[in-house]
């Protein structure tokens, strides 16, 4: 027994003599067993660097390179100028969805509505939406299997689709959330410049009237696949 407590104490002064007291200062390095990356090799801005021929730190961007997601406008944004790359809420209607105090519906008028901008909402839909939404917006999409998610919101509900029912989400309200999120959803508005938000709701306007179709030709006789329809070919209306 003497010799477990002479352990015990030898143990004990070896902890204290290699990791000191509870709020103990040293100006040793201290022991660390998992530095998890906390010290890498790294170059400061505008310094010197002899791992490069040319002895600076700093690399000139490859020749072509432009940068991402920012314009610089005529006009200041609460103005109303547009701008068609950047990531901007407030301003036109381009820029937040709304006119005045209220959504608008349709596209602006600073985006025309063709088969280049629906490919474009289609691809971005694929990327941010369809995880969730499904690629068909009917809420199916993969995370829906996964916790807690349910229920994700079905494009296709009336309240999405139909202008008629009382709790229709125009255009203007869709970019709205898009940008800055609700309930579970997050907001997007950093990561999809506002040309690209409009360009999938666009898409998504086109799945809808593709399953309005769908549904019209099935209810006439025809056999239809509504899981997963390919957009109208002509695009949505482009009035606000």
């Amino acid at each position: 027994m003497r010799y477990l407590f002479l352990a015990m104490i030898l143990a004990a002064c070896l902890v204290v003599g290699m990791f000191g007291f509870r709020g103990h200062k040293f100006s040793d390095t201290p022991v660390e067993l998992f530095p998890d990356m906390d010290r890498q090799g790294r170059v400061n801005a505008q310094s010197k660097s002899a791992f490069f021929a040319d002895g600076a730190g700093s690399r000139i961007p490859v020749a072509g390179v432009l940068p991402m997601g920012f314009s610089i406008p005529e006009n200041p944004v609460e103005d109303g100028d547009p701008i068609l790359d950047g990531f901007t809420l407030p301003g036109s209607y381009f820029n937040s969805g709304r006119i005045g105090e209220y959504y608008g519906d349709g596209m602006p008028e600073e985006l025309q509505v063709d088969q280049a901008l629906l490919a474009r909402g289609r691809a971005r839909f694929g990327i941010y939406c369809a995880i969730c939404h499904g690629a068909s917006g009917d809420g199916e999409g993969t995370l829906a299997n996964f916790g807690n998610m349910r229920p994700i919101a079905n494009l296709h509900m009336p309240q999405f689709s139909d202008p008629a029912n009382p709790q229709y989400r125009p255009d203007g309200e869709l970019f709205e959330v898009i940008t800055i999120g609700r309930a579970r959803m997050g907001a997007y508005g950093s990561a999809i410049p506002a040309a690209d938000r409009w360009a999938i709701i666009a898409y998504v306007r086109a799945l809808q009237d593709a399953v309005k179709k769908a549904a019209a030709a099935s209810a006439g006789g025809k056999e239809k696949n509504t899981e997963n329809p390919e957009p109208a070919v002509d695009a949505p209306a482009t009035s606000q």
